[in-house]
């Protein structure tokens, strides 16, 4: 009776604890981070006494809790980290990449229209060289040529500071991941294995390795107690988390005066370069070196465009009958300016004597060397870029997207599987409920007899 008894009790002990694990899945349905819980059911085999009297043997004890375990694939996971990195990666070149494209406007009050200005008002000039309406417009259109130079560059500027911030902001949270890693690393050394407290840290772990992935492409080892080791996505060279050191590795920013970034890691030994394949970071890094070369192509423009017009004024012969003087100071986008507002330095007179003469070569720097077409180049190559990044956006967001929907279809909770579940381990709890009212019953039947 006494087996009866502990048969129908260890059922109810057992039930109610898968009761409660069903329940905390369903609870966590929409828990993002959270994987689905099973428990483990086994037999509690019970060994008779070993006395001589009795035959050695083993009888049904009843129902026992084996562990909690969570409902886990390595492999999709592994892969999701992939695609995730892939896509983080994606969204930040393609969103810094447009922001330069906003700052290198060539809208119709762009730097490719201004540009374009001071040649057309040269050839109204040659029509008047007299007027100093003419005179004062080509001087006006140097002027904004200039300001609009200093415009573009600052808009880069700011797209460059912009990325600094966010790869400031991007590496500060990955150095506290490596160390929250480090931590749960900790916590799972000393978890009872199967334990509710194990599956927690372990879905912490996953968490925290998926914000690390945000950030770099990482490769991820695991330990049989769930710690995991992370090195760098393709250079195993570059420790980021070590299993067995209660201290994580640092990740360092460095940023040139050009506004290039470039990654180090330490912690592990001797300091060493670190190039991100994938991640934020990567996308990050990317985008500074390409606005870095946008810069530069920029000022290669401006001092081009200060070459040619400087170049073409001292060519002539301005109104007063010397030889013309510099018109723009400055030989970068930042520092471009103009150099007088005197209209009657403007030589539009040729040294042949012809008054309209140099007015009329302007037109001649407009060629595939000249300032316009190089602008034009840059917005092109800079816009087929930035295509390219979309396109590459589009893509690895449908990556992530599949791989996601994978992995959730192993580790997310199914409400309707819950609820199947829900309604098997209510009839179980109520057999084993039913078997210690029957005991009762007979015991109490039995005892009556007396």
């Amino acid at each position: 009776m006494s087996d009866l008894l502990q048969i129908g009790r260890s059922g109810v002990i057992a039930y109610r604890a898968a009761l409660s694990t069903v329940g905390e899945n369903v609870s966590n349905a929409e828990t993002e981070g959270y994987t689905r819980r099973k428990v483990n059911l086994t037999e509690s085999a019970v060994a008779s006494s070993s006395n001589y009297i009795y035959r050695s043997s083993a009888v049904f004890g009843g129902v026992e809790v084996g562990s909690v375990q969570r409902v886990f694939d390595n492999y999709r996971s592994t892969y999701a980290r992939f695609a995730n990195s892939e896509a983080s990666k994606a969204d930040a070149k393609a969103a810094w990449l447009d922001t330069a494209e906003g700052a290198l406007d060539d809208s119709d009050v762009g730097l490719g229209v201004k540009m374009g200005a001071v040649f057309t008002s040269a050839e109204a000039l040659s029509a008047d060289v007299s007027s100093d309406t003419n005179r004062r417009t080509m001087l006006t259109a140097i002027t904004d040529a200039a300001n609009q130079f200093n415009t573009t560059a600052a808009a880069l500027r700011s797209s460059a500071e912009g990325i600094s911030t966010a790869a400031q902001n991007n590496v500060a949270k990955l150095n506290a991941d490596l160390r929250t890693l480090t931590q749960i690393n900790a916590g799972l050394r000393r978890s009872a294995p199967g334990s509710q407290g194990q599956a927690l840290l372990l879905d912490q772990r996953d968490a925290t390795l998926k914000s690390i992935s945000n950030a770099v492409g990482i490769d991820v080892r695991l330990e049989d107690d769930g710690r995991a080791e992370v090195t760098l996505l393709g250079d195993n060279t570059v420790k980021l988390v070590d299993a067995t050191n209660s201290n994580p590795g640092y990740v360092g920013l460095v940023q040139a005066n050009s506004g290039r970034l470039s990654l180090v890691a330490s912690g592990f030994g001797e300091e060493v370069p670190m190039a991100p394949q994938s991640g934020s970071l990567a996308g990050l890094v990317d985008a500074a070196n390409t606005i870095a070369s946008r810069r530069e192509s920029l000022d290669a423009i401006a001092s081009r465009f200060a070459q040619v017009v400087n170049d073409w004024n001292s060519a002539g012969i301005d109104r007063n009958g010397n030889p013309g003087a510099a018109l723009v100071t400055g030989n970068s986008a930042d520092t471009l300016g103009t150099a007088t507002s005197d209209l009657s330095l403007i030589a539009a007179a040729s040294t042949a004597g012809v008054a309209n003469g140099n007015a009329l070569a302007l037109k001649d720097y407009r060629n595939s060397a000249g300032p316009e077409a190089q602008w034009a180049l840059l917005v092109s190559t800079h816009a087929q870029s930035v295509a390219a990044a979309k396109a590459e956006q589009s893509a690895t967001a449908i990556q992530r997207d599949g791989a996601l929907q994978q992995l959730d279809e192993v580790t997310g909770v199914d409400l309707d599987v819950e609820a199947a579940q829900l309604l098997r381990f209510q009839q179980a709890y109520n057999g084993s409920a039913r078997i210690i009212q029957i005991a009762r019953e007979t015991l109490q039947e039995i005892l009556g007899l007396f």
